[in-house]
């Protein structure tokens, strides 16, 4: 699968890397595609992975993964230009109490957003297993299908997905979540996740 990551921090990195890894073509949009931090990022990526502005990676890609900061999500999604049809994940954060969903769903209406990966962090996602399973990833959106992309590039790079459903429930997630991480990062840092256990369904 074609991908394109906007964004080349921790997080758009490290998920770019993995799925070059897996096999996936993956083009990093940045402002700079030649600097000298990014040839080294397409080093560790290998022979998958490639560089180019932000309006190429969007051209690129048939998945779409949107890694910027929150203050740069309104710029970087103009310079990315038509996205209709396109998968984009938003695994966006803000920390102002506006909802990362609502605005990347307004700035960017004709691609089939979904909300994915970002209520991990960056080191989870580059080691997601553990002794007792793999790191959850909770996927929400309106685009059944979309969902089920996402998901599968998921798997491909050891995540459990979970479809919660729509951006309601992810909010009630996010909020939970949240709530989580402040009372258990100051005894475990940032490298440690989530897993939900849940059974099979079994008949009465």
């Amino acid at each position: 699968m074609k991908i394109g990551v906007i964004g080349t921090g921790h997080m758009g990195g490290t998920l770019g890397k993995k799925w070059a890894a897996e096999g996936h073509e993956v083009m990093f949009g940045t402002r700079d595609p030649h600097h000298e931090r990014i040839q080294a990022l397409l080093q560790e990526a290998g022979p998958q992975a490639q560089a180019g502005t932000v309006r190429e990676a969007a051209a690129f890609g048939e998945v779409i993964l949107l890694a910027v900061m929150a203050d740069d999500v309104e710029r970087v999604l103009a310079e990315a230009g038509a996205l209709a049809g396109k998968v984009l994940i938003n695994c966006t954060i803000r920390f102002d109490g506006q909802s990362a969903d609502l605005e990347v769903r307004r700035l960017a209406q004709e691609a089939r957003v979904v909300r994915a990966f970002h209520t991990l962090t960056w080191e989870v996602l580059a080691q997601p297993r553990y002794e007792e399973g793999n790191a959850t990833v909770y996927i929400s959106g309106e685009d059944a299908e979309a969902k089920d992309t996402v998901a599968r590039l998921s798997r491909d790079i050891g995540l459990d997905p979970v479809d919660v459903g729509d951006s309601v429930n992810m909010e009630r997630i996010d909020a939970g979540i949240g709530m989580l991480w402040q009372a258990l990062s100051p005894l475990f840092g940032r490298d440690f996740g989530f897993r939900l256990l849940r059974r099979e369904s079994m008949d009465a």
